[in-house]
């Protein structure tokens, strides 16, 4: 491990990290609130940075197992930063870690009780950590500064959700801002129709960062329930199936180079969710009449499969059988080079395609079977890696959630929590519900809620390698 290298590289990201809290000054300074908290955690930003970003390096040859290093230590870095200003407001260390973990994993589970209470500018701060975390921090900055992109690759790979990353340009560095282009356009697309329906500015540009980056941290405690507009719901929810379709695909479809329906995940995600959909309305029907039924439950189906977490209706109080639905939801997540988390629909597509071939294989063991996604033919290793994957997320799932139960949770809000947390979703079930907080839970859950956070948003690996030995020994 070439640790001089890391060091350096997580000095230049919380140099150019300090930059981002100027948007929250501005935002104090214009409704004349203090500006102490981000002034705070803007220099202390720069006095982490400095000195690691003067280590002289000997060589700038980066595997990506400093990839991997740099963005672990980086998204925990940036996270610890991204707490200071709410300590400024009487929360305690680990609650404000929790909040800034939230916010950049566009995971969406909050501690505060009583949002209204909050400052306009700390709102602002929370959403555009959802904002950067949606798209990726390492990512936007490989594609502003030429000195991370020159070692993009091992970076993005690291982030990135999904199966691997796909060049869309020759160079890193344009395939990144090539993404951000898309995601700034949704972006001011967004807050255009969001002002014109009648939500104010403020909030327009709130709920815009939190619904594109799947994270659903809102301004108010009601959620998206707090307008009673159905109109800007249908919008929220267009944009949060945007959120979840992989943004490859739509700077393809931008370049009027492919036909987007063509992509098998894509065609997956959009049956997933009309299916889901359909079957919680007509669950729902014991409550609601046919419309009201189809407007939350499609609402709610989105938000949730997409992890995106808003709320227009508290789920917790429906039927079992939906709850249950939503519950699995959570694990399929969004596609794969999107900014949803969970599993993702390409993981479940070939694990499901795998497992039939293994049915067939073992009645019929003289057939020769394949598996295709689109018209390639699936390389073995990546079913070794999807099975890999799918393993030690079920192990982390299990053993966070015996955690929790010890710890004297119910099991529906253990699981629940678990849930929404790895899978960076945000409410859950139970005593954290839609309508509740993460507030009331022991430390030592709300700690272990944060790392399932962290290794949610970066796909376990990169996360878990920063754990074993041998990972750090090798230098080259």
């Amino acid at each position: 491990m070439n640790r001089r290298l890391v060091f350096n590289f997580l000095g230049r990201i919380m140099v150019y990290f300090s930059g981002v809290f100027i948007v929250p000054i501005i935002t104090a300074f214009a409704y004349r609130e203090s500006v102490t908290p981000f002034l705070a955690a803007f220099a202390i930003s720069l006095l982490i940075g400095i000195p690691f970003y003067l280590i002289k390096l000997e060589s700038e040859f980066a595997r990506y197992k400093e990839g991997y290093a740099i963005v672990g230590l980086g998204w925990l870095l940036v996270s610890i930063v991204g707490a200071i200003p709410y300590l400024f407001y009487g929360v305690s260390f680990l609650d404000a870690f929790f909040e800034a973990m939230s916010g950049f994993t566009t995971t969406g589970a909050t501690i505060f009780d009583n949002i209204e209470s909050l400052p306009r500018s700390l709102l602002l701060w929370r959403s555009l950590t959802q904002w950067l975390g949606g798209m990726g921090i390492i990512v936007l900055f490989v594609a502003i500064f030429p000195s991370l992109a020159k070692k993009g690759e091992s970076l993005l790979q690291a982030e990135v959700p999904g199966i691997k990353l796909i060049k869309i340009k020759p160079r890193l560095r344009d395939t990144a801002l090539a993404l951000y282009k898309i995601y700034l356009f949704f972006t001011i697309l967004e807050i255009t129709l969001l002002t014109a329906l009648g939500m104010s500015f403020y909030d327009a540009v709130n709920h815009t960062f939190t619904t594109l980056s799947t994270g659903g941290f809102s301004t108010h405690s009601e959620s998206i329930a707090y307008f009673k507009n159905p109109v800007i719901e249908g919008v929220i929810f267009i944009f949060m199936l945007i959120g979840g379709t992989n943004f490859t695909l739509l700077y393809f479809l931008f370049r009027g180079r492919f036909n987007i329906l063509k992509d098998t995940e894509f065609r997956a995600y959009l049956l997933m969710i009309f299916v889901a959909s359909l079957l919680i309305s007509v669950i729902n029907l014991k409550n609601f009449d046919i419309l009201t039924s189809v407007r939350y439950s499609f609402f709610q189906t989105a938000s949730i499969m997409t992890t995106t977490g808003y709320t227009t209706y508290d789920f917790d109080l429906w039927d079992d059988s939906a709850r249950l639905l939503l519950l699995i939801l959570m694990f399929i997540g969004g596609s794969s080079g999107s900014t949803g988390g969970g599993i993702k629909v390409v993981r479940i597509y070939l694990l499901s395609a795998y497992s039939i071939l293994q049915i067939l294989k073992s009645a019929e063991p003289r057939t020769a079977r394949v598996v295709k996604y689109g018209d390639e033919i699936v390389d073995k290793n990546v079913f070794y890696n999807i099975t890999a994957f799918f393993s030690l997320y079920i192990l982390i799932f299990a053993l966070s959630s015996l955690i929790l139960s010890i710890l004297g949770n119910d099991i529906i809000t253990s699981i629940s929590a678990v849930s929404a947390t790895l899978n960076n979703v945000g409410p859950a079930l139970g005593e954290v519900g839609a309508s509740e907080t993460y507030s009331s839970l022991n430390p030592i859950a709300k700690l272990v809620l944060i790392i399932d956070m962290w290794m949610g948003r970066l796909e376990v690996f990169t996360v878990l390698a920063l754990f074993i030995p041998s990972f750090w020994r090798e230098r080259w």
